[in-house]
């Protein structure tokens, strides 16, 4: 029981730390994009010597939180009813945990 309940801190742990990294990506893009005047000049990566523009940092962050908010509160309800949560396809640790 213990071991399960460490397995669900750290899928917990891991869906937090992508939904911080998320919103901090988001933010950055947006007090970056306000920094350069909510230009687009440079959106394509093509034309700005390889630089990235804020936006896209706006675009990863904004399309991080949906599904990071999908697997937390998938991982709260299975939490809540007792049942082992279903890893995803994508889920590295329940890959994890069925090698050991």
């Amino acid at each position: 029981m213990a071991r399960s309940s460490l397995r669900l801190a750290t899928r917990f742990l891991i869906r937090f730390l992508l939904l911080t990294s998320a919103v901090a990506m988001l933010s950055y893009g947006l007090a970056a994009w306000q920094h350069e005047g909510f230009g687009l000049d440079g959106v394509w990566v093509f034309g700005d010597g390889g630089r990235l523009h804020p936006l896209h940092f706006v675009v990863v962050g904004i399309g991080m939180i949906p599904p990071v908010m999908w697997e937390i509160f998938g991982l709260d309800t299975t939490a809540s009813t007792g049942r082992a949560p279903a890893p995803s396809p994508g889920d590295v640790s329940a890959q994890i945990d069925s090698d050991g």
